[in-house]
């Protein structure tokens, strides 16, 4: 190209740059540069985006809509209005580790990142007849209350290697002291339940360590009797704060 033509275009560039600049079209290469940048951040950030598949097993404090009144919302409708990740309600009302071994465990299925574990209460429930015999003494009711939790760590254990076997992050969840003083037949438990329910939950933080997962303390979440739908499942209060912090729980895991 001839010094002439060399010209010609160097002065041709200058102008389009002007022309550029005047309408606001025009982008530096320190611009662009950062532009390039900002959307290289944004792909990656898009990117690392996964959708959350949620499994929830357990018992009525995740499966409690039939608690609830009516337009109210249960703690899994409570979870799918407040995050857009897929919730698998597997919990079934009533169940005890035994019942979540032997049954829930089989319809767990994939893809699944995150699993809620939210069991033992019915275990407890179903054996305060060992506080009432009044005549054995507490060296018997803790003996067998002992067992008792001996027996529920046994099926948890075996619930928690099973869950092991999944790529996902495993929440635990405590038992709650529940609002027995506001029954008639439970209120005289009250006190005692409770003691019964400190050795459940110990259990839950030991396995929890030894198992590598986190736990959710439910008895700072259910702090208000506006929290219960009766003496012992979550209401639309509740449950929404459970919610709540579910999913909190899997922002931050």
């Amino acid at each position: 190209m001839s010094v002439h033509a060399q010209g010609l275009a160097i002065k041709a560039d200058r102008q389009m740059i002007k022309n550029f600049e005047e309408t606001g079209l025009y982008e530096s290469n320190i611009e662009r540069k950062k532009r390039e940048e900002k959307q290289l951040k944004r792909t990656k950030r898009l990117g690392s985006i996964k959708k959350h598949y949620v499994s929830l097993l357990g018992d009525s404090i995740i499966d409690n809509k039939v608690y609830v009144g009516e337009g109210e919302l249960s703690v899994t409708e409570h979870l799918q209005y407040n995050s857009s990740s897929n919730f698998t309600m597997i919990a079934v009302d009533g169940d005890t580790t035994e019942d979540a071994l032997e049954n829930q465990l089989d319809n767990l299925k994939e893809p699944v990142s995150h699993i809620v574990l939210s069991i033992g209460g019915n275990d407890l429930l179903q054996n305060l007849h060992l506080l009432q015999d009044e005549t054995s003494g507490m060296k018997f009711a803790l003996e067998k209350s002992s067992e008792l939790i001996g027996e529920i760590q046994e099926n948890y254990t075996k619930i928690l290697e099973h869950l092991s076997q999944y790529d996902a992050k495993v929440l635990l969840c405590t038992v709650y002291e529940g609002d027995l003083e506001s029954d008639v037949l439970l209120a005289e438990y009250d006190k005692a339940g409770q003691a019964m329910l400190k050795m459940h939950n110990d259990t839950v933080y030991y396995l929890a360590s030894k198992f590598e997962v986190d736990v959710l303390e439910l008895r700072n979440i259910f702090t208000n009797k506006e929290d219960y739908a009766n003496p012992i499942e979550p209401s639309h209060i509740g449950g929404e704060k459970l919610a709540k912090a579910i999913i909190q729980w899997m922002k931050n895991s």
